[in-house]
């Protein structure tokens, strides 16, 4: 039972396009109700008689009728409404006057579940209209209580309601903005999978193919053996990868585990040396030491162009530079002979590239320039238009 009312008062919710936790209505309601029931019973122990037993009856059912429809016609709560049913109902009790009455709370209530649901502009109008409301109450002497506490009290619940929908707001922003962030570190997340497996496979591939092409021409099978025991090493070193990945995906965690960088460069060389490719390296030290994540993406940078070489150019040199630029700017650059044309390619790892450089304020570039795939980053103090000059002119020839 408690379920199908929470389910009706979500979809009450929903109609008015405040998704309060549907409680905040059961609450409401349930106080409205009181409000009137005890009211109704003030008037019953003081004693009704004649034309007031009508009068009374009215006052419960008005009180009671919104709260009513709302639960079982599961319409859009109507604001108009509210606000004339509560001044109706607390204008008929106020007809049959008793000493300390809780009628008055019918309109404070009634104004904070009013300004909860209505914009600013429209929540000082209604806000006003029970102020009035309730000062005809103690001009016409039916309310005993003095006039600036009700006002202050209809007052006060406007402002209530208002700080309600404030904080709905902020929390809406809140967790947009975690989902955002969300997406975004996924999104990373995906990208750091695609440059270890693609880097990884490649480097396996390339052994195994080395070591088939040993054992079909009757080579030294030390040298196959070699080879396959290098493609074992980057085949467990990639599961560890995507262990480490899965793990952070299922924790939302932030990976402490340390990420590699221009440092690491050499190896990364050396391994797709090992599995037969042909790869010239000249890496100068940059003037200043690089953010972790300059290094980072210094490091995704050649691991994917030389992944990439790997399977559109193979058997083809590839030539890898890197070295400070300017005052404080460093740049790479990743050179082939154009290969195969790229049929069926995502382009996911040109985009990453791409992506994770521009993040860091640098530039990036990848196409044919004199028969040549050059792929070329810049970080740090970079000036746009170099990447329209000649690679040779980016690192002062070669």
């Amino acid at each position: 039972m408690v379920r199908w009312i929470l389910d009706r008062y979500r979809h009450a919710f929903a109609l008015t396009g405040y998704n309060y936790p549907p409680y905040y209505m059961l609450v409401a309601e349930a106080g409205m109700v009181c409000f009137t029931s005890f009211a109704a019973v003030q008037r019953l122990v003081a004693g009704v008689s004649g034309w007031q037993w009508s009068i009374l009856a009215a006052a419960f059912v008005l009180g009671s009728a919104s709260s009513v429809l709302t639960l079982f016609k599961g319409h859009r709560p109507l604001i108009p409404v509210l606000l004339v049913n509560s001044v109706a109902t607390t204008g008929l009790f106020w007809s049959i006057p008793v000493h300390g009455d809780v009628s008055p709370l019918i309109l404070v209530l009634a104004a904070t579940m009013t300004t909860a649901v209505v914009p600013f502009r429209q929540a000082i109008l209604y806000v006003l209209a029970f102020e009035a409301a309730m000062i005809g109450g103690v001009v016409s002497g039916a309310v005993e209580q003095g006039w600036l506490p009700l006002v202050m009290m209809v007052g006060f619940g406007g402002c209530v309601g208002q700080l309600m929908q404030q904080q709905l707001r902020a929390s809406d922003a809140e967790r947009r903005e975690r989902e955002q962030q969300q997406i975004v570190d996924r999104a990373g997340i995906a990208g750091e999978v695609h440059d270890v497996v693609a880097h990884s496979l490649s480097i396996v591939l390339l052994n195994v193919t080395a070591a088939r092409r040993a054992l079909e021409c009757g080579d030294d099978v030390a040298d196959a053996v070699e080879a396959l025991r290098d493609a074992e090493s980057q085949g467990r070193a990639a599961m560890g990868d995507v262990r480490r990945t899965i793990e952070l995906l299922r924790t939302d965690g932030v990976s402490d585990a340390a990420q590699p960088g221009l440092a690491d460069v050499g190896e990364l060389v050396a391994g797709f040396r090992r599995a037969g490719s042909t790869v010239s390296v000249a890496v100068r030290d940059p003037v200043e030491d690089l953010s972790s994540a300059t290094g980072l993406a210094v490091y995704r940078v050649v691991q994917e162009s030389l992944t990439n070489a790997s399977k559109h150019a193979a058997d083809r040199p590839v030539e890898v530079s890197a070295g400070p630029v300017g005052r404080r700017g460093y740049a790479v650059r990743i050179t082939n002979p154009v290969g195969a044309v790229r049929r069926g390619s995502s382009g996911l790892g040109l985009a990453g590239m791409a992506s994770r450089v521009e993040n860091l304020g640098g530039v990036f570039s990848a196409g044919v320039v004199g028969g040549e795939w050059v792929v070329r980053a810049e970080f740090g103090d970079v000036v746009p238009d170099r990447v329209t000059c000649p690679v040779e002119e980016v690192f002062g020839g070669r």
